[in-house]
């Protein structure tokens, strides 16, 4: 039987300019009886930075997870998504990626980026909290990028 000391926390990475989806990202997590720590990115330049390890973050953790919005200000999701791919210290990462929307181009961005999951943004509360328990899934099995 493991104690609560014995489980490991999951550093996720939230790169996400709204503040109101991770905040319900947080719930939905808490709700999923994870041990997690929720690092949020607001914009894609502090992601950058984090994923180059640059300033601020340049003894930054490897993340378990990250999770991507693809409609960021400054730097797009597509650009976050190939500088994580290039990045060899991120290899191991799954990545998901969330979006209000998706189109063909998206799809096939998905695709060529080897995105673990791409999760669309629901609308209503009780969808949202699902995802909770989609990233512990992923989690518990990942598929990196």
């Amino acid at each position: 039987m493991k104690h609560a000391s014995d489980v490991r926390t999951a550093r996720i990475l939230v790169i996400e300019d709204n503040g109101s989806d991770v905040f319900l990202l947080d719930r939905a997590l808490n709700r999923q009886d994870l041990r997690f720590e929720l690092v949020h990115l607001l914009n894609g330049g502090a992601a950058l930075e984090f994923i180059r390890r640059e300033g601020v973050y340049c003894h930054a953790p490897t993340p378990d997870l990250i999770l991507v919005d693809l409609n960021l200000s400054k730097y797009t999701g597509e650009d976050i998504l190939r500088e994580i791919r290039n990045s060899k210290h991120l290899a191991g990462v799954t990545v998901c990626v969330w979006s209000s929307s998706r189109s063909r181009r998206d799809e096939a961005l998905l695709k060529e980026m080897g995105v673990a999951r791409f999760i669309t943004k629901p609308s209503g509360l009780d969808q949202f909290m699902q995802i909770g328990k989609t990233l512990k899934d992923l989690l518990a099995c990942p598929n990196p990028i």
